[in-house]
Order: structure tokens, then sequence, then C-alpha cells
């Protein structure tokens, strides 16, 4: 098991750059198997990616609607072996990215060992926020009501969609130390119409810092794997195992 880490010398990025990370992962894949990357994204167009993404800036600072940085450093997870080998060989091809009016050059790319979950305890440090939302489609604070039963229920419907078979059991959340952060981003599917209305902007709030999840191990390897809430292939929900717990 493994995780993928590519590093990008960047100087300038929108404030919502997180469609560009998600473009270049999608041309990596193309680059190594244009059957492979068809078969995900337009055969499967509807299902979930079986991958999870967080995204490291570099001595950066905020000038009004760009980012000015030194690099950015994208590490990607997946349970999926056959995934990673394609997107490791797409990332190796792709010495340069051009995006934006940008071009991103690769300094670095490695493979990153992961960790084997054997408790059914564990705390989680967020690579990249958790995002999670009600039905109707309204941020939840993990401290509500609420928060704990959406959590697993995108849980589990995750193990459902990646691993085809239902969760070994209830999957439990205790925030530790979640802190909000808002996430500004470009939907390319955006009309034209609610640009013109001033809207061009996605906004998402969700969680990052320290969380305890409680289930079945198998259940917790795979979301420490491949991420856990919603848009996680869009840079939200990877984690980091911190320590396990009896």
């Amino acid at each position: 098991m493994m995780r993928i880490a590519v590093t990008y010398n960047v100087q300038r990025l929108p404030v919502a750059y997180r469609m560009y990370v998600l473009s270049l992962l999608k041309e990596a894949l193309s680059c190594s198997d244009e059957s492979y990357f068809r078969w995900l994204y337009e055969d499967r167009r509807h299902t979930m990616k079986p991958f999870g993404s967080a995204i490291y800036l570099k001595d950066f600072t905020y000038i009004r609607d760009e980012i000015h940085l030194k690099e950015l450093t994208i590490t990607i997870g997946s349970h999926d072996m056959e995934f990673m080998l394609h997107l490791f060989n797409g990332l190796q091809q792709l010495h340069t990215y051009e995006t934006g009016g940008e071009t991103w050059v690769r300094t670095n790319i490695k493979m990153l060992k992961e960790k084997t979950i054997k408790s059914s305890k564990i705390v989680l440090r967020t690579l990249s926020p958790v995002l999670i939302e009600s039905k109707e489609g309204r941020p939840l604070h993990p401290e509500e009501e609420g928060y704990k039963e959406a959590f697993q229920y995108y849980a589990s419907l995750r193990i459902r969609e990646l691993y085809k078979r239902e969760p070994y059991g209830p999957i439990g959340i205790e925030p530790l130390r979640l802190m909000k952060t808002v996430i500004k981003e470009k939907n390319f599917s955006l009309s034209s119409e609610s640009a013109g209305q001033g809207k061009p902007y996605l906004y998402f709030t969700a969680y990052r810092g320290i969380l305890r999840l409680t289930g079945h191990p198998e259940d917790l390897q795979l979301l420490y794997l491949s991420g856990v809430g919603q848009r996680v292939s869009q840079s939200f929900g990877l984690l980091e195992l911190e320590r396990e717990e009896m």
C-alpha cells in the first residue's frame, strides 16, 4: 500500500485551485492509459472515484484573487493499486503542466508507505479538510446534531461504492480538535447567468484538525487509504493516521 507525493514549482495560483489539481491528475491518468481514463471518467462518470488527495502550499501569500507561492505538493491516496500505478506512471511523464496561464515544473515525485490499521479505535489528522453536508446541502458543524449521523452515512457509502460490500460495523466519529475552513472554488459548470450575478464561486464549509474514528479495522483502513466525506477526489477528506488506541 502506498501514497504518492508529487511536488511542482508554481509561482501563482488562483484562489480556487482545487479543480486545476484535479485536472492534472486526470491528465496523468490519460497519459498513462487512455482506455483506463475513459473507463473511470466516462463509463463510470457518476460513481465515486477511488482516491483522495490533499494539497500543501509552501511559502504562500494571498494577493486579491491569487495565491503567490514557491511550490505545491499534492498527496494522493487510494486502496486501488491499479489506479495508483496508472497515476504514478502518468505523473512521471508530466515533467511540466500548463494550466491557468502558468507552467508547473515537477521537482519531485515519490511513493509514501501507508500504515496497516489493526485497532477499532484510531486518531487521525486531516491532510485535507473533511466536508460533511446535510441532505439539503447545508454545511454541518461537528458539534451539532446530525453531524455524526451524516458522517457515518458518507463513510458507509464510500465503503459500499469502493469495496462493493456493507461496512462490517457502525463507524463513529469523535471530533477532538476541528477548526472551520471555508473553501472558495470555481465550478466550471456554473452558468454565465450565475457569473453575471456576481456568483462565480462556490463556497464549501469544511473542517480540519484532529478526530477519532471507531469501527471495524478493515473499514477504518479503507477510509484512511482513500478518504472520507464529500468531494474527496477534489482534495477533501484525506486523512493521516496519528495513532491507534486500545
